[in-house]
């Protein structure tokens, strides 16, 4: 199928006369070429105008104007340029803050006055030299962050995952004594990077059972005697997008795992959250705010879509992951925060479900 055959079907599907339909294909058109078309998880010989024509049937006739309004007037996409431009900043603009305010509290001097003094501007790079990046999940874009900071940083500071052994540990501790010529080198600063969160959990939650996410598994990887970092060790953890909600959470979990309640293992100072772009409240969808999308949801949604990594935020999945209300999507996948209509697929075998839910952009699931 091509793109001007699925937008001429399309619009019979819509029923829209010729004024609306050249106007409608026209836009169409073009976000498809800008931005939407760029998706990496289409099928292969398939793009944006397929796969909303094969969205779009799922839904009656009296429906489709309403899912049609909610990509038209709702969906905010993030492309691969503008992913790589949030990339590009990590460094300079957040990374640089801590070793920055860090190199004018151990010179005691303003922060506005690190690089115009030739001491604390090495302080500031010398604290860069002894700065641990660290990717939180394949959306981190650690290979386009390398590439980015290419002559800033040395390779042997980035690490693909914080899952980490040992002997990784060391290997990582070695070469920060050969990069700084040091045999008692240790870090200052460890930077961890993620792509997107939007209630937080994924990055740490606590549960019946105790507490989990990324930065329990990471902080049970840490050596006990702290002997690879210093006294002054900070733990920095941003993310390229962020909700008002997680950022909320975030902070909230961080000052609940430093009490005698928090995880065992846990970090010598706490993290410190940052974003890049924050989504506020009044991008999110929540039930009640849109009658018509209510009843989108309520009408074609399978509850079998639900997983165990997805019970994690509830057991009802039809306004996204933890009921974050988002119509959000980025290039490389889409959150599963985002509103269930936009990335569901029921599953195949079992009995038939009430209603077959069909992706306009399927999600790559990183958990099951």
């Amino acid at each position: 199928m091509n793109e001007g055959y699925a937008l001429r079907h399309l619009g019979k599907l819509m029923g829209w006369d010729f004024g609306v339909d050249n106007s409608e294909t026209t836009w169409l058109r073009m976000m498809s070429d800008a931005k939407y078309d760029g998706y990496r998880d289409f099928w292969a010989g398939s793009r944006f105008a397929e796969s909303l024509l094969n969205w779009i049937q799922q839904f009656d006739g009296a429906d489709r104007q309403a899912a049609y309004d909610l990509i038209r007037k709702r969906l905010a996409f993030i492309s691969f340029p503008e992913m790589q431009h949030l990339v590009n900043r990590t460094l300079p603009v957040f990374a640089r803050q801590i070793m920055v305010a860090r190199a004018a509290a151990k010179c005691q001097i303003p922060p506005y006055l690190v690089w115009g003094k030739p001491e604390a501007r090495g302080v500031c790079e010398d604290m860069l030299a002894r700065t641990l990046f660290i990717g939180l999940s394949d959306g981190a874009r650690i290979d386009g962050f390398r590439r980015a900071n290419a002559g800033v940083i040395a390779n042997d500071q980035v690490a693909l995952g914080y899952e980490m052994s040992k002997e990784k540990w060391e290997d990582l501790h070695q070469s920060l004594r050969d990069r700084t010529g040091q045999p008692d080198a240790v870090f200052e600063i460890l930077f961890l990077i993620d792509d997107f969160t939007g209630s937080g959990k994924t990055l740490l939650r606590k549960e019946a059972d105790g507490w989990h996410g990324k930065l329990k598994k990471l902080a049970d990887s840490f050596d006990p005697e702290r002997r690879r970092f210093s006294p002054e060790f900070v733990i920095a953890v941003h993310h390229y997008i962020g909700t008002e909600k997680a950022k909320r959470g975030i902070i909230d979990l961080l000052q609940r795992a430093k009490s005698p309640d928090g995880p065992q293992q846990w970090f010598p100072s706490s993290p410190v959250p940052s974003f890049d772009l924050l989504i506020g409240e009044g991008s999110v969808i929540t039930r009640g705010s849109h009658p018509e999308i209510d009843r989108l949801v309520d009408r074609y949604y399978d509850p079998k879509i639900v997983t165990k990594s997805l019970n994690v935020g509830g057991t009802d999945c039809r306004f996204g992951f933890a009921d974050c209300g988002l119509s959000l999507v980025l290039e490389h996948n889409t959150p599963n925060n985002s509103l269930c209509l936009l990335w569901a697929e029921s599953p195949s075998g079992g009995p038939e479900p009430p209603h077959r839910m069909r992706p306009l952009f399927r999600r790559r699931q990183r958990h099951t």
